[in-house]
């Protein structure tokens, strides 16, 4: 499989990144089905589309359940009985072992010539899917159609922050009280990596954070290890901060040895080009 690089993701601004903050704020208030929906009004504020959809999927069972769509009825049934295996993101999620997943990770799966006309028919221009892993199989997918094409990779840069969030919130609102999903207490930070964590949070790099706080890079990284192995051995920055502000812990599948063979993609946002200013309060 041929991935696509980082360099294909867009760096945010700091006032996208307020505005994604506010977003997770939001979806941190999902409880149950009924506001599954809000998970896709979320993205519309962020990228305006007008189909979009929502689920699980189950990896060893091979079962997709739908949890919310505007795609229609009839389009909605021939995804969740046929269409969903051609599903680029659903069958990343089987073939590899990365945990945010998305249908434009990889550049040389095929889309069959029927999904293609079924796409047509139902005035489905643009779209982009994102899988996320869970746990014991259990993953979540989420689709957003007929947006300004042009925005392709600033919707993929933000759902690769967003996903594990949207993850996180679907698992609260579907199976909260199924005996079978793990115990979601999370494990007490230091002061330290707390305060790395806010700042995380509000999308800094490691950089900056060490400008911040007065402290080398190297120190920033060895903080950032722990929390993400307290944090139930998470992929990268991004579930660490959804596992951390939702107070749970080994909800998101922590990531694998994947076969030489494949090139993943990075998980990370790429920093930016020059170095960003540092701020202008210093916090010690």
């Amino acid at each position: 499989m041929i991935f696509r690089g980082p360099e294909s993701l867009q760096y945010l601004s700091r006032k996208e990144f307020q505005h994604l903050g506010e977003v997770m704020e939001r979806v941190r208030r999902i409880q149950d089905r009924a506001q599954l929906p809000d998970l896709a009004s979320a993205v519309n504020s962020l990228i305006p589309h007008r189909f979009s959809a929502n689920g699980s999927f189950h990896i060893q069972k091979k079962t997709l359940e739908i949890g919310h769509s505007t795609y229609g009825e009839e389009h909605t049934h021939l995804y969740a009985t046929q269409g969903y295996v051609t599903d680029p993101a659903i069958q990343l999620l089987q073939k590899t072992h990365i945990g945010t997943v998305s249908s434009e990770d990889c550049l040389d799966m095929p889309v069959p010539r029927e999904v293609i006309s079924l796409k047509l028919d139902a005035g489905i221009k643009s779209c982009l899917t994102v899988g996320v892993r869970g746990v014991l199989g259990l993953c979540t997918y989420y689709a957003f159609s007929n947006f300004d094409q042009r925005l392709m990779n600033r919707l993929r840069t933000m759902m690769q922050i967003l996903a594990p969030h949207f993850h996180l919130a679907y698992l609260r609102a579907t199976t909260r009280h199924n005996e079978d999903q793990p115990a979601t207490d999370t494990p007490a930070l230091t002061a330290r990596e707390e305060e790395i964590m806010r700042w995380v949070a509000e999308g800094k790099t490691n950089w900056e954070i060490s400008i911040i706080l007065h402290v080398s890079l190297n120190t920033v990284k060895f903080h950032l290890k722990n929390v993400y192995q307290k944090l139930g051995g998470v992929e990268n920055r991004w579930a660490a901060v959804a596992q951390w502000q939702n107070g749970a812990a080994g909800l998101l599948v922590p990531p694998t040895v994947r076969p030489q063979s494949q090139s993943a993609p990075s998980s990370e946002i790429p920093p930016p080009r020059t170095r960003p200013p540092v701020p202008s309060q210093v916090v010690r």
